[in-house]
């Protein structure tokens, strides 16, 4: 049967324009496997990127998309961190994890997108958006809201947190809301050191900094929502700079708001998303669409990345033996492959988040003497393990 002018099919639909969307599309393009006119790419973004925060991109990950997939990272373009410091309100002195080799990187995220080439001569893309989908033994079928129907093997769907292609399929997920507001912005400070990470449990609030140049830091700051709506015309930045001066006054360290041009903040509530079983027929979730945790570890992006990376290997691996890969099989192995690691960077951040969200005077000073014991013993290494990816 012909075809309609409004019905095209493909081996492989990406969905998603954001950051895990467009590198799942740069790793399919790269792998050589596809002809240019059977990869779909579903992007809606009607703008380049503008997302001036910053992400951390653990060493693991880094060396892989710069070796395996040969993606250019000009070195002006990101800090590399080799050390990372734990503090807790009281303290005796912060947890400390230093390796030589490197915990990761830290990139803004625009700088990170563009380095993402892309091309539409590489593949198909359409900026409507997905309206309904359905599927059959052999395609799933995505129906968009200019009236194109895509019938496709496979289709990635990393449309976020909130995923309207997740709700459509009516795959299974839970969703925690941890009565925290997320507030990440930029910041200028002096004697902070631009190789290093910080993690500060205060009493109402956690506080990520990550550093982008000598003299500033992005911030990612997240504070207790009954801190947040006790107070009437709320200062983001007088209140963090207040609290991290009052802290590192003893380190000799401040901190103050930037020019004009860098005060935009970044403002959302922080919920937990977990999908067991990221999969439905012939449709795969990657990214924020299947696991959502809190940023506090800065592992969020990182298990986007590898989701890409495990997608990738289950391709490749269906390929080999002449497998459809959008058969339940390969979806099964991706979901086995990726379980582990999320299953375990959401139960630890989701831990962690409690355990410094609950703590009194007790409390606090048991902390205090956990970090100054794991600083002598070798769960030290487990924690720059974490951090590295492995």
């Amino acid at each position: 049967m012909k075809k309609k002018d409004n019905e095209k099919q493909f081996d492989v639909t990406v969905i998603g324009g954001g950051l895990t969307g467009k590198l799942m599309v740069t790793l399919l393009i790269k792998s050589n496997i596809f002809k240019k006119n059977k990869l779909c790419w579903i992007n809606t973004e009607k703008k380049i990127s503008k997302d001036k925060r910053v992400s951390f991109i653990n060493f693991k990950n880094f060396f892989k998309l710069e070796n395996d997939y040969k993606i250019n990272f000009l070195t002006n373009h990101y800090l590399k961190i080799n050390k990372i410091q734990i503090h807790n309100t009281d303290e005796i002195k912060p947890l400390c994890l230093e390796d030589e080799v490197g915990h990761g990187v830290v990139i803004r995220n625009d700088i990170l997108k563009s380095s993402l080439i892309v091309s539409e001569d590489d593949l198909t893309v359409y900026k409507s958006k997905v309206i309904s989908t359905s599927y059959d033994e052999f395609l799933r079928y995505l129906i968009l809201e200019n009236g194109m129907k895509i019938n496709t093997s496979l289709v990635l769907s990393a449309d976020g947190n909130l995923s309207p292609v997740r709700n459509m399929s009516n795959i299974n997920f839970i969703d925690h809301d941890l009565d925290h507001t997320i507030i990440s912005g930029y910041l200028n400070t002096n004697n902070f050191d631009s190789n290093t990470a910080k993690q500060i449990f205060l009493k109402d609030s956690f506080i990520g900094l990550l550093p982008v140049s000598k003299t500033v830091v992005n911030f990612v700051w997240s504070l207790d929502n009954q801190t947040l709506n006790k107070k009437v015309n709320f200062e983001y930045y007088d209140e963090i700079s207040e609290r991290l001066n009052s802290f590192f006054s003893k380190y000799n360290v401040n901190f103050n708001q930037t020019e004009l041009q860098n005060k935009k903040l970044q403002i959302y509530p922080i919920n937990i998303k977990y999908v067991q079983n990221p999969f439905k027929k012939r449709l795969a979730l990657i990214g924020d669409s299947a696991h959502s945790i809190h940023p506090l570890a800065g592992q969020g992006f990182n298990l986007s990345i590898e989701d890409c990376f495990h997608m990738m290997d289950c391709i490749r691996n269906a390929t080999k033996i002449g497998k459809d890969f959008g058969e339940i099989s390969v979806l099964t192995e991706y979901s086995k492959l990726t379980r582990s690691r999320t299953n375990f960077i959401t139960f630890i951040t989701t831990i962690l988040f409690y355990v410094f969200k609950k703590k009194n005077n007790f409390v606090n000073k048991m902390i205090n003497v956990g970090l100054k014991n794991i600083e002598k013993t070798s769960l030290k290494g487990i924690f720059k393990i974490l951090a590295r990816g492995y």
